[in-house]
């Protein structure tokens, strides 16, 4: 009898054990990764507190970044941001606003990327949400591969994947796209 308490007790304490490390495991936040949205290395070599950067090209501002803190990595050619805010300026004075908690700049190619809670709002009223958002300088190109939802005075749109072009004011989503017309009529 008393060997038979013992193994009961075991098993309550074993399962209780398993009980707590699923219920841990269910509550604990998800760490999703988002491909190039990985930490900086541990070491910067110059580290700066509410940075404003302007890109311009032959004497017209293209874009400015402000961010709260940057973080430069020399070997890897990279700026690492927190709470960033680029404006992309158009060449008909329209203005892009792209927002992110995190980004990612290469001084080389002038490439900008923005992760987590990303949110692109133009001049013209539309404003776009996605998990990250990449900016190709030498395009004037603003891409994502993940879901978006765009939304605007009259539509929203839902698909995987976009493309703006800066210059011709065009945005495409590229595919499982879904339109939702409002006050039409």
């Amino acid at each position: 009898m008393r060997k038979l308490r013992s193994f009961l007790g075991v098993m309550i304490l074993v399962s209780l054990g398993v009980v707590g490390f699923l219920t841990w495991r269910t509550l604990a936040p998800p760490h999703e990764k988002i491909e190039g949205a990985k930490e900086p290395p541990s070491s910067a070599d110059l580290k700066l507190d509410r940075v404003r950067y302007t890109e311009t090209r032959e004497g017209i501002k293209e874009w400015e970044l402000e961010a709260t803190s940057a973080q430069y990595f020399k070997e890897e050619s990279t700026v690492f941001f927190d709470k960033v805010k680029a404006t992309f300026f158009g060449k008909n004075g329209e203005t892009y606003v792209l927002v992110g908690e995190k980004g990612k700049f290469n001084p080389k190619t002038k490439a900008i990327e923005v992760f987590n809670g990303t949110t692109l709002s133009s001049s013209d009223g539309y404003q776009m949400r996605t998990r990250s958002l990449k900016y190709q300088a030498e395009k004037r190109e603003l891409s994502t591969s993940d879901a978006v939802e765009i939304t605007g005075p009259q539509l929203r749109v839902e698909g995987i994947g976009l493309i703006v072009l800066l210059d011709r004011q065009q945005m495409k989503v590229l595919r499982q796209v879904t339109t939702t017309l409002r006050n039409w009529g």
